[in-house]
């Protein structure tokens, strides 16, 4: 089974857990792209579309929104996994998930994943780590990377592809 992985990454977390997601899917076929760095394939040719990136200030990515608004078409015809990186737990993480995507791509993924998030102080800019700080209090590097998440993420795509 051919797996597109389109991501975007701000600090590496995501990447961290695009990585961590390709291991759990290694008997199948599988290209991870960073939107921000490289220009992904057309999805015209792969069986699974995965997505995902990082939240900060409650929004996705712009480039991950410009990939799933120009391929929408094509990816409703594909099988679909949504998710997110985030520090938000719970609801507060579930919300945050269904405020990025758009309700039809919501509604056909197979899987959805809040996959948690990281606080990595030392690739942020002085601004980023200010705001950080005043918002949670957090002035050191935190590590919150949910991997059951992402394990039971995998599992849904296995089985449902």
């Amino acid at each position: 089974m051919k797996i597109l992985i389109v991501y975007a990454t701000t600090h590496g977390t995501t990447a961290k857990a695009v990585d961590l997601l390709s291991r759990q899917l290694e008997n199948h076929e599988v290209r991870s792209v960073n939107i921000k760095k490289e220009t992904p394939p057309a999805p015209e040719n792969v069986e699974v579309i995965i997505v995902g990136g990082s939240i900060h200030a409650g929004r996705i990515q712009g480039k991950i929104k410009k990939y799933l608004a120009q391929y929408q078409s094509v990816i409703l015809q594909k099988k679909l996994g949504l998710f997110i990186c985030c520090m938000e737990k719970d609801h507060k993480a579930r919300d945050e998930f269904e405020a990025v995507y758009p309700e039809t791509l919501k509604k056909h993924a197979i899987a959805h994943g809040c996959f948690g998030g990281e606080f990595l102080m030392d690739k942020m800019n002085f601004l980023q780590r200010a705001i950080i700080k005043k918002i949670s209090g957090v002035d050191k590097t935190v590590s919150q990377i949910d991997f059951e998440a992402i394990q039971n993420f995998a599992e849904r795509i296995k089985k449902e592809s």
